[in-house]
């Protein structure tokens, strides 16, 4: 494990051993599509809470195959798909674990707070309305969206089988009481032609077999044919930063000034505008582990227990897991989740050495540690100017973080500091908007 994910053989060509600093360049031009994002998110979700485990994949499979009994267009499979795999994206902003008893008693709250999520970002801003109805029966449905009322209907009911599928028995011996028990649901819930189309699914039994064991399976045949600019690429990376937002808004603005801070480094540093765009994605993701981590301990103002310790240390390793499921993320992905490697080869979790050690997670490492002690929280205030250089000092002289990029910095510390300080205050009342208009 430890050899596949840790890349030994790499050797950064620039090191650290000249004050103006050389890019390490990116060896191939990103391909990414959305639907490796989409695949991400289902990873980081899954994290968050066994209970819900697999839940979106279901539903988005079932969607998927009640949209092919419809006969929908490609463009309409898709958005269905998507749609579905990120219909309950509002239960993030709800406060611990997320149950399956969440998604089941407060449906309607939370494709409102889901729709508000995606309405902030332009890639996904056209799934914001099918999200924002996936709950709502088709009688009251009908007479307020006229543009493809059957998607977010699709997604309701495939979401409503999900719930009543268990996995204490065999499937095929659910489908007729589950069938009886969507026919039964009050009149008007469903629209017939999606009732009938979930009919014909009920007697094709792989398709129940897919859903209880390899509901997956819709992930490579869904046709995104689309490949994301940098743009696109930077602003679906935006939104997944909100994701992460909504653990915790210390997060909120943690990521958004490591990520300013990162930016800035990298094109003081040499690199091209592409590569700086890069690492500010990185920077915006590099915490996406933390998803995983409880919020108390998130959050907890005095000093963490080693038990509690070992378990924040396991989000770099998560951070890697998630981001790995992007195809052509791979350098992106080093630079994001190696940021608590050392120098002196003592980090954590894959605890490299320094020839291992890519150029843009020496400046990821020296913009976490950066933004971390310099941002407020509500516990405490950040460091001054003087106490920030000398945590920083004393930390690249024992070999935690880079002599060079730390400098780098000292020299700059006005200029980086003010891009963190207002990425993170924008990244506060972005979250408190969001929050507002979700109520």
């Amino acid at each position: 494990m430890h050899e596949n994910l840790c890349h030994p053989g790499f050797r950064d060509p620039y090191g650290d051993v000249s004050v103006k600093l050389k890019s390490h360049r990116l060896e191939n031009e990103m391909r990414i599509y959305f639907c490796e994002f989409v695949r991400a998110f289902s990873d980081a979700m899954n994290l968050i809470s066994p209970e819900v485990k697999n839940h979106h994949e279901k539903v988005g499979y079932i969607a998927c195959e009640l949209a092919k009994e419809l006969k929908m267009s490609r463009q309409d499979l898709k958005i269905t798909f998507f749609g579905a795999m990120l219909h309950d994206i509002g239960s993030l902003m709800m406060e611990g674990d997320i149950s399956l008893l969440d998604l089941e008693v407060h449906p309607l709250r939370l494709a409102r707070m889901g729709s508000q999520l995606l309405r902030e970002s332009p890639v996904t801003n056209a799934l914001a309305d099918v999200v924002g109805n996936c709950q709502t029966p088709w009688q009251k449905l009908k007479a307020s969206v006229e543009k493809k009322p059957l998607i977010p209907q699709v997604i309701h009911l495939a979401d409503v089988v999900s719930l009543l599928l268990t996995e204490e028995k065999p499937v095929l011996n659910q489908i007729a009481d589950m069938k009886e028990c969507i026919h039964q649901v009050r009149e008007g819930e469903f629209h017939p032609d999606v009732l009938r189309a979930f009919d014909s699914l009920c007697t094709k039994e792989y398709i129940w077999m897919n859903v209880m064991y390899h509901s997956d399976v819709i992930m490579d045949h869904i046709p995104d044919d689309h490949e994301m600019s940098l743009d696109e690429i930077l602003a679906t990376t935006e939104f997944m930063s909100h994701i992460i937002d909504f653990r915790s808004p210390f997060t909120a603005m943690h990521s958004a000034g490591v990520a300013a801070s990162a930016e800035e480094l990298a094109g003081l540093s040499g690199m091209s505008e592409q590569e700086c765009k890069y690492m500010r994605i990185a920077g915006l993701l590099h915490d996406i582990g933390k998803m995983k981590v409880p919020k108390e301990i998130l959050e907890k103002p005095g000093k963490l227990t080693d038990e509690e310790f070992n378990i924040i240390k396991e989000h770099a390793y998560y951070t890697h897991l998630i981001l790995s499921d992007i195809s052509g993320f791979e350098q992106v992905t080093q630079w994001a989740a190696y940021h608590h490697e050392k120098l002196a080869g003592n980090g954590y979790p894959f605890h490299l050495a320094e020839d291992e050690i890519p150029f843009g997670s020496r400046i990821m490492a020296v913009a976490d540690v950066f933004s971390a002690i310099t941002e407020e929280r509500p516990y405490r205030k950040g460091m001054d100017r003087e106490k920030v250089i000398e945590v920083l000092r004393g930390d690249a002289a024992r070999g935690a973080l880079s002599g060079k990029i730390v400098e780098l910095l000292v020299d700059n510390f006005d200029m980086i500091n003010e891009k963190r300080d207002a990425a993170s205050r924008k990244a506060s009342r972005r979250y408190q908007i969001i929050l507002k208009n979700a109520e």
